[in-house]
């Protein structure tokens, strides 16, 4: 048997377990993928699926392109619905469908991550996000982060609500 199919797997393993005090690219590129699509599934338990839009939001959050970038972006809103604009241009490989505000348990705004396809079925849409020229439906989830996301690989970085 050659141990050659199991090299790339046990170098990523160890590429990501390699650096105790902070996360390695290799886990944070994982993270991104593996947190995004964890979020979804929260959808499915009871009582984490937003029905409204906060009533305390900032005035900037981050807003992230599953497995890609980050993007600062204004919040803003319309009678009961919220209006997020993602400032900046996405790469043009980037095709978002929906995005999904995600809140913290004490009701934080942690920020918005931007899906390909359609919305989760029966998610209350909360409001519209407006990436360049497209306005994608906005959904919401209220969960513990720590489900979806590794702390030292923030999905939502600070540096860009400022």
């Amino acid at each position: 048997m050659s141990l050659r199919p199991l090299l790339l797997p046990a170098l990523v393993l160890a590429a990501a377990c390699g650096r105790p005090e902070g996360a390695s690219r290799v886990a944070c590129g994982l993270a991104s993928l593996a947190g995004p699509t964890a979020l979804l599934t929260q959808f499915g338990v009871e009582r984490q699926t937003l029905s409204e839009a906060p009533r305390e939001l900032p005035e900037r959050v981050a807003v992230r392109v599953v497995a890609g970038s980050a993007y600062p972006a204004v919040v803003g809103r319309s009678d009961s619905q919220l209006l997020i604009g993602v400032e900046g241009e996405l790469p043009a490989e980037a095709h978002p469908g929906f995005g999904v505000l995600v809140v913290d348990l004490q009701g934080g705004t942690r920020g918005v991550l931007l899906y390909e396809g359609d919305p989760v079925e029966g998610a209350p849409r909360l409001g519209t996000v407006s990436v360049g020229k497209a306005t994608l439906p906005l959904i919401g989830i209220q969960l513990d982060p720590a489900k979806v996301e590794d702390a030292r690989c923030p999905l939502f970085p600070d540096s860009l609500t400022r």
